[in-house]
């Protein structure tokens, strides 16, 4: 089992303007070589229980700025093409890490499994049209790509845990489509996304009860036990939250905390170095 110590560390923007606070937003990496499109942390949507969003910001992670990418106005050009205002999303990135794809989500009253991308480069949503069979509408899911697919496990709709897995072809030349894949596990409670990490798996925070619990846990990526760490330094119990691998750590943004007020702050952490730096 993975152990050490890890040390939590506030990251301050160093630009003017940054994304409202929100939870159930997705960061994904978005890498382009081109200086007019530079990459970094891809953020879209989220909700601070009142406003669901559909901006879209990066953050570069060697000057720690935001930049907003798309604002979320009354009326848009692309109205009919982007994605409605949304939280519980899942997102992966394609083509050379240019281009985010994400699937379902919930607004209130309203459950989606509608499956859109973004090319960085154009600044443009595209919706898919898929063939055949989809999974049903759900929301608080996890995706992640693997080759050319996106794997799609659990979520939740009218209250009911999800366990079924479904592989979405992400070339077009495949048709677009979906396939079940069976594997179901358990149903669970929703907890936030694993975070691949330069030595395994992590995962922080848990709901228990009514309460907001914060655990750092490590899982090694040969399956072994969870291992929780020797924490330094800690930031505020929330969930909702995104998270990402950054700089051989997790970096993550927003989330909900027991007093049930959104956060939008950004702290990174380690297990067994320095916290990542903005040149992280």
């Amino acid at each position: 089992a993975a152990t050490g110590t890890a040390s939590w560390e506030l990251v301050a923007p160093s630009s003017e303007h940054a994304p409202t606070a929100r939870a159930a937003a997705t960061l994904s990496p978005v890498s382009l070589s081109d200086s007019a499109h530079p990459g970094g942390l891809f953020l879209f949507g989220g909700s601070d229980g009142a406003v669901y969003r559909y901006d879209i910001w990066r953050f570069d992670t060697r000057t720690a700025a935001w930049t907003m990418l798309l604002p979320h106005t009354a009326q848009a050009a692309d109205a009919s093409v982007r994605p409605s205002g949304r939280a519980g999303h899942s997102a992966i990135t394609h083509n050379s890490n240019s281009e985010v794809v994400i699937f379902g989500s919930n607004t209130p009253g309203c459950l989606f499994n509608d499956v859109l991308s973004f090319s960085v480069r154009k600044r443009q949503w595209t919706r898919h049209e898929c063939a055949g069979a989809s999974p049903s509408l759900r929301a608080y899911h996890t995706a992640c790509r693997v080759v050319e697919s996106m794997y799609v496990f659990g979520g939740i709709a009218q209250g009911v845990s999800r366990n079924d897995l479904w592989a979405y072809a992400l070339d077009a030349h495949d048709g677009r489509k979906w396939s079940a894949q069976g594997g179901a596990l358990r149903s669970r409670a929703v907890t936030t996304r694993p975070s691949p990490s330069a030595t395994g798996w992590w995962c922080m925070a848990e709901i228990q009860g009514s309460m907001m619990a914060v655990r750092h846990t490590a899982l090694t990526c040969s399956g072994g036990a969870g291992a929780a760490l020797h924490v330094k330094r800690v930031i505020t119990g929330r969930f909702g939250h995104a998270a990402i691998p950054c700089g051989g750590g997790v970096l993550i943004f927003g989330g909900r905390g027991d007093d049930g007020w959104c956060i939008n702050d950004i702290s990174s952490c380690a297990c067994g170095r320095d916290p990542i730096r903005a040149n992280g």
